[in-house]
């Protein structure tokens, strides 16, 4: 185990620990230590199978805790403590030359098996920061320029290409050649991908390339639950808005073509849900207008039918951000509109690819937010924000964060400013906070990039050139312990209830009794979907479960993909629940060992078979009648 601290951001002395361990085992008096920072050597009991680490670090003389998580790899346990929720300062670079200059192209993106996030590339023709690179250790808190002197740097130059976990490497896969003249005015494309090895000498980029299986640029790409990188449309040599998808395995290094998209689309962004599916929005066509269309793919990034395909829509903007929420859902927030912005909208300022004209010029802009659930359910909300390029980024308790341009004392559009909001999905709206992101000087907007639940890190220029900085707002993660959650509400909003977030937005077939702690499912229909109520955040491998209900009806289940429904249910292939009368209520118990799950209902029982390593746990409603759940506590299993 071994705590870092930042530079820019040191912890005051004297100061104390206090550490969790977390793992697939329940809390005890061996899962948590508290001892001085500044002690070494210190034997910790902790049990062996500990994976991961919650750390918090408070000193006499400050109020601000330093908080940190880390992952086991390996035999280590590293973790950076920051100062929560308070921004620092990670790499600037010591001179105007030097990497990652000044003309954007970087790829970014942070990959998990390694810990690292980087900045590879850039679109500086003019500077050696083409084939330069940067990496932050999330673990360690060190970041590292990629040293041209050691011939560690890219083999190629690129711009515009993307970064990805792989397999315990970084993957910098396409882009263009930003060395262009009067004889080669367009931008050559990249057929090649990199490999990033943190493990050897220097930290350096393999000789060797990763042949794709075509050229492509302004991708989008996402590691699959599999390992692999998915890489997706973009600008290749048959289009301006390519449709093509490929998927590379870190194991064999063979890239292969799969199905094609329904839209091309130039810059698209791909998502990655909570269920393995990969989500594909926004983009633009070959025209250079916004596409609308959303088309999700399956855990292995091959297409799925209709309505997942292209069928279902939301209004064409720019640049609009995405993120995942519980059960397969997401989150779709701003961007502009298709049309040349009025003087004064932010989108004048901050829209970096501009917007094709149209006739009527007075319209102002509008933005717009939607919740967009499992089963492909588009729900509008109510966005009263300035969004020109706003950023979406992973939250606790189902409430991911949103981070946009801030307003002037007019209440106009402020571009240059940034302003974090959380996403309440109890009451379907964003709620700003007091999360200090600094002020950058630079109409420029920042480039962020998530390293793990209320973590980020972000790229922006300010007035004396490129800066990476970083913050953390919390810890919550797979492993955290829960009890008694229904009847524990919300510490921030005591109007929902604490680690339960909605897959679908609540409303008369969802609600939450904050005064008698009672989350009620109206009775569902055969013909709808069925909403689930999902704790947050928490993946369970062994555990026992306890549902306590107070109506007729026995809330349903899912764990994982895996439905646990109803005793008539139609469906042979789900888990169903035992046969019993529950006319006065009832607790429901689950006990899952391996790939067995055991259901008891009253005196009766039944049994299952699920798969997955970690599994969420969601609560549903029922065809046999409202559900009004009173009581829920997990416990992990060694």
């Amino acid at each position: 185990m071994r705590p870092h601290t930042l530079a820019s951001c040191p912890i005051p002395q004297p100061a104390r620990l206090d550490l969790a361990a977390l793992g697939d085992f329940p809390t005890s008096n061996r899962t948590s230590e508290s001892l001085s920072l500044a002690a070494s050597d210190a034997r910790l009991g902790f049990p062996a199978t500990t994976l991961a680490l919650d750390a918090t670090a408070r000193s006499d003389s400050s109020e601000q805790p330093f908080i940190g998580y880390g992952d086991r790899i390996a035999t280590d346990l590293d973790f950076v403590l920051w100062p929560r929720g308070s921004a620092c300062e990670l790499e600037r670079p010591s001179s105007a030359d030097s990497y990652p200059g000044r003309l954007g192209g970087e790829a970014m993106g942070y990959a998990s098996s390694a810990g690292l996030v980087m900045l590879a590339g850039s679109n500086d023709g003019m500077s050696s920061a083409i084939v330069g690179a940067l990496t932050f250790d999330a673990r360690s808190g060190e970041s590292h320029l990629v040293d041209p002197k050691l011939r560690a740097v890219l083999t190629e130059p690129r711009a515009f290409a993307s970064v990805t976990d792989f397999g315990g490497k970084v993957l910098v896969a396409g882009g263009e050649n930003p060395i262009h003249d009067a004889q080669v005015p367009a931008a050559v494309l990249r057929e090649t991908a990199e490999i990033y090895d943190p493990a050897q000498e220097f930290q350096s980029f393999e000789p060797a390339l990763l042949q794709l299986a075509v050229p492509r640029t302004r991708h989008a790409a996402v590691t699959l639950a599999s390992g692999e990188t998915v890489l997706i449309g973009g600008r290749a040599d048959d289009s301006d808005a390519s449709s093509f998808v490929e998927v590379i395995s870190p194991d064999t290094r063979v890239s292969k073509l799969i199905q094609n998209l329904r839209f091309g689309r130039n810059a698209p962004h791909a998502l990655a849900l909570s269920d393995d599916r990969i989500l594909i929005g926004g983009g633009e066509d070959a025209e250079g207008h916004p596409v609308g269309a959303l088309e999700w793919r399956a855990a292995d990034a091959n297409s799925l039918e209709a309505p997942w395909d292209g069928s279902v829509a939301l209004p064409a903007r720019f640049d609009r951000a995405w993120v995942a929420l519980p059960g397969g859902a997401a989150l779709a927030v701003g961007g502009c509109e298709d049309r040349s912005p009025d003087a004064g909208e932010d989108c004048s300022e901050w829209c970096t690819r501009g917007c094709p004209p149209t006739p009527d010029g007075t319209t102002k802009q509008r933005y717009d937010a939607f919740w967009v659930s499992a089963d492909g359910a588009v729900s509008a909300l109510d966005f009263p924000f300035s969004a020109a390029q706003p950023v979406l980024l992973p939250g606790s308790d189902g409430r991911p964060w949103l981070v946009t341009s801030g307003v002037d004392a007019d209440g106009n559009a402020a571009p240059g400013s940034s302003v974090a909001y959380r996403f309440d999905p109890w009451q379907k709206a964003f709620v700003e906070t007091d999360l200090d992101l600094g002020t950058p000087a630079s109409n420029i907007p920042p480039r962020f990039v998530s390293t793990g639940t209320d973590a980020f890190v972000w790229f922006e220029q300010d007035a004396d050139g490129p800066v990476l900085q970083g913050v953390r707002w919390g810890t919550r993660s797979t492993f955290v312990n829960d009890v008694e959650l229904i009847t524990l509400r919300d510490a921030e909003d005591a109007r929902r209830p604490a680690h339960l977030a909605p897959d679908h937005p609540p409303g008369n077939d969802v609600q939450y009794d904050s005064a008698h702690g009672v989350l009620g499912f109206a009775k569902v229909r055969a013909t709808d979907a069925n909403p689930c109520v999902w704790i947050t955040d928490a993946q369970y491998a062994d555990f026992s479960a306890r549902i306590d209900f107070s109506s007729a009806a026995a809330p349903t289940l899912k764990l994982g993909e895996t439905p646990i429904k109803e005793p008539a249910s139609a469906d042979t292939s789900a888990c169903r629940l035992p046969t019993v009368n529950t006319a006065a209520g009832a607790s429901l118990e689950l006990v899952r060992t391996g790939t067995q799950l055991s259901i008891k209902l009253g005196t009766e029982s039944a049994t299952c078979s699920v798969l997955g390593e970690r599994l969420p746990l969601g609560m549903c409603g029922s065809q046999l009648g409202a559900v009004a759940v009173t009581r829920l506590s997990v416990t992990r299993s060694n």
